[in-house]
């Protein structure tokens, strides 16, 4: 029976196996097809290649990708993903830092040794371990080299051996005084504290520059992307790190093409050509916002436009006709007509969204009020006075003329002095401008800069140029620098920035918005706030969505 059966099974199998093999032979051949449709799809979805982002930027500020020496935009966003830091700030969010190279960290009683314990198994892209030593000649390498952005580490940091690996994967960091933990911390976070491999920069050394001259266009860090090139004003090529720890990204190379006009970074974008396009003005993103494809991403930035006036000219010596001045200007209307709405409406000095900021904006344009205020100074027939701004810099020149006829209103009659930027900034500093149309951008994601800028005439920045010379304002300041305690901390600040909204020499225009435009395929691009500081682009990728 078991021999009989056996038989009559294989005279049935025949057929079936036939049918069996015809069967798959059909789905193969669906299967191909459909892999072949999907592929073809995505190359039609994506103009560019899926795993390579192209970048259109104006990327002629560029100076050097050493962490030491990079302190202009397109430096800091590259060398920010070329190498980790003991610590990040992960935008939106720039109020508070997380882990990233120290996985911990602690500081002493009286708030002046901090120790950092380092996360083991990270590597340099080389293969070569990340270790305390590593963290220690990389922080004591810009205090010695002493370069420009060095300030920032030097601001707290009295001398190269205050740094101290303890062991293979502790480092201490001894302070001059305590200081507030939040400023510290977010000033580790900027890329002028990221870690080099020693090993690999001494082997480049010349001379003293520790490596300083072969790191302008090379990298030695362990971040997700390695530099592969850099030719001027043409283009920056970025290649995946294969060590990185976090794992290896999931766009292999990074293009960031030196575009400086925006019409065609414009064009670009359109045709796919490029994935983002980072310096579109506000007309064309007005273009392009329901343009299918095209994803506008749109975000306050830490950058304030203001005026400033030298309280060393008689006529602006006195509060009443400052005070004027800024019950003249017609915010809402340099906003509306020629910001187009690219442009948020700040009167304070601490930005959105840092801890700090205040929402008060009590000044509108009040012609009888600011009129009042000049009759009560002693001026019912105006002065003269100048104004100077960037010479052929868009908005700042039509805002200039806008000020000038708004000021006219009350009598003011402004003399428009455009002048290259470079001069400007240098007569300015010399404190002999009597009036400045002016920007200021945050170095860091931390209150005390703008505050110590506009509030502290002692250090010599925006408070000290227009000759502003307060010390309720100015010991208000350094209160909050070595306030411990976040809520008081941040309760100072609301104290002086009402103080300087009030009695300050500034007339706080706007907070700049920040427009980027990029196509649809591109996903997770999470802005930044400060300037691409902290923009992480290795938790981008692309993936195809015809519909959008």
């Amino acid at each position: 029976m078991s021999s009989t059966g056996s038989q009559s099974a294989r005279r049935l199998t025949a057929p079936w196996i036939l049918s069996i093999v015809l069967l798959i032979i059909l789905v193969a051949s669906w299967s191909y097809f459909l892999v072949y449709y999907s592929r073809q799809s995505q190359q039609r979805a994506l103009a560019t290649q899926p795993d390579t982002l192209i970048i259109a930027s104006d990327i002629s500020d560029a100076v050097s990708m050493d962490p030491a020496v990079a302190y202009e935009f397109t430096s800091v966003l590259v060398v920010n993903q070329l190498y980790d830091k003991l610590i990040d700030i992960e935008p939106p969010d720039l109020s508070r830092v997380v882990p990233a190279v120290a996985e911990s960290w602690s500081y002493s009683q009286d708030g002046t040794l901090w120790t950092f314990k380092i996360r083991q198994g990270i590597r340099f892209a080389n293969g070569d371990p990340l270790d305390a030593k590593a963290v220690e000649y990389s922080l004591r390498r810009v205090l010695i080299l002493s370069k420009t952005p060095a300030w920032l580490l030097q601001q707290f940091i009295a001398k190269p051996e205050d740094i101290v690996a303890v062991d293979n994967y502790t480092v201490t960091i001894k302070l001059k005084e305590k200081v507030a933990p939040d400023l510290f911390l977010s000033v580790l976070a900027f890329t002028t504290s990221a870690i080099v491999n020693p090993r690999e920069v001494e082997a480049h050394a010349s001379g003293n520059d520790m490596g300083s001259g072969w790191l302008t266009d090379h990298s030695a860090g362990s971040g997700p992307y390695i530099l592969v090139k850099w030719d001027r004003n043409s283009q920056i090529v970025l290649k995946a790190n294969p060590n990185y720890w976090r794992g290896k990204p999931s766009i292999d190379t990074i293009i960031i093409k030196h575009v400086p006009e925006p019409a065609t970074q414009m064009l670009l974008l359109q045709k796919g050509d490029v994935d983002i396009a980072f310096d579109l003005t506000v007309d064309q993103i007005q273009q392009l916002k329901d343009v299918k494809g095209i994803r506008v991403i749109s975000y306050p930035v830490l950058q304030l436009a203001y005026i400033g006036m030298n309280v060393n000219n008689k006529y602006l010596s006195d509060e009443r006709v400052r005070t004027a001045i800024k019950y003249a200007i017609d915010y809402d209307g340099i906003i509306r007509d020629i910001l187009k709405g690219g442009a948020m409406k700040v009167q304070t000095i601490i930005p959105y969204p840092l801890l700090g900021f205040n929402p008060a904006t009590p000044y509108y344009r009040d012609i009888n009020k600011a009129k009042q205020l000049f009759a009560e100074a002693g001026y019912p027939n105006g002065f003269d006075i100048e104004l100077a701004y960037p010479a052929g810099s868009h908005p700042q020149e039509e805002i200039a003329q806008k000020i000038q006829r708004d000021l006219a209103d009350i009598g003011i009659r402004v003399t428009l002095r455009p002048m290259a930027a470079s001069e400007m900034y240098q007569r300015y500093r010399q404190q002999s401008l009597q009036m400045v149309l002016a920007g200021w951008g945050s170095d860091y994601p931390d209150p005390d800069n703008n505050a110590k800028a506009f509030g502290d005439y002692r250090i010599k920045q925006l408070a000290w140029r227009n000759m502003w010379y307060d010390n309720i304002s100015a010991d208000l300041v350094e209160r909050a620098y070595r306030e411990t305690d976040r809520a008081t901390r941040e309760a100072l600040y609301k104290q002086l920035t009402d103080y300087i909204l009030q009695h300050g020499p500034y007339v706080i225009l706007y907070q700049v918005v920040q427009y980027v435009a990029m196509r649809t395929w591109v996903e997770n691009f999470i802005p930044d706030p400060s300037f691409g500081t902290y923009l992480h682009l290795y938790k981008v990728y692309k993936e195809a969505v015809v519909s959008r």
